[in-house]
């Protein structure tokens, strides 16, 4: 993760960029872009694709959701889990357009619809993505912090530790949270073991 000059500089410029200031988000995206393209890069380099200008599409694409969200920043921490958020909406649509594209309209898609075993956390196919997708749904309605590792862990590439910083728990947790979270998973996807 980034490491302002300050400390507190990026909770400053976010608090900033909400209260409309334009040198705000410019300095701040100019601080915080190349963090969020190595995410991203990431991501997609673990799905087996080609990262460099995909990279920079995601986060592009991310970044106009974020412009387009009113949400009060409360930290540096807030801003990457919304932009976690912002990248897995992200991928769930291009998995949407993909499916669409690949089935031709109007064919309905169902969550265990061609799933291959969720064993691997980054999965390579868009109805994974999209079924996952749709799995964080109905988790976040009765567990948001778990819901919230997994966009951390699976649509933004964190690791563990800077999952545990943004979410202000220690790494243990992220660790335990984020198996029972995958085991929650495989079952509510309907994989076999």
């Amino acid at each position: 993760m980034p490491s302002p000059q300050k400390p507190g500089e990026i909770t400053h410029l976010l608090h900033a960029w909400y209260a409309g200031s334009s040198e705000a988000e410019a300095e701040l995206w100019s601080i915080l872009y190349d963090e969020l393209r190595r995410l991203a890069g990431g991501v997609l380099r673990r799905r087996g694709r080609g990262a460099a200008g995909r990279a920079t599409s995601l986060v592009h694409k991310a970044y106009v959701r974020l412009l387009g969200s009113d949400v009060e920043w409360s930290s540096r921490q807030h801003f990457f889990a919304i932009a976690a958020r912002a990248m897995r909406f992200v991928l769930a649509d291009e998995a949407r357009r993909q499916l669409t594209k690949k089935r031709g309209e109007g064919e309905a898609l169902t969550l265990d619809d061609g799933l291959s075993e969720i064993a691997d956390p980054l999965a390579r196919r868009p109805e994974e993505v999209l079924a996952v997708h749709q799995a964080l749904a109905k988790l976040g309605e009765r567990h948001q912090r778990l819901e919230k590792i997994v966009e951390l862990r699976y649509f933004a590439g964190l690791s563990v530790e800077e999952t545990a910083e943004i979410l202000e728990v220690t790494p243990r947790t992220v660790v335990r949270d984020w198996k029972s979270v995958r085991m929650w998973l495989h079952g509510e996807l309907g994989a076999s073991e």
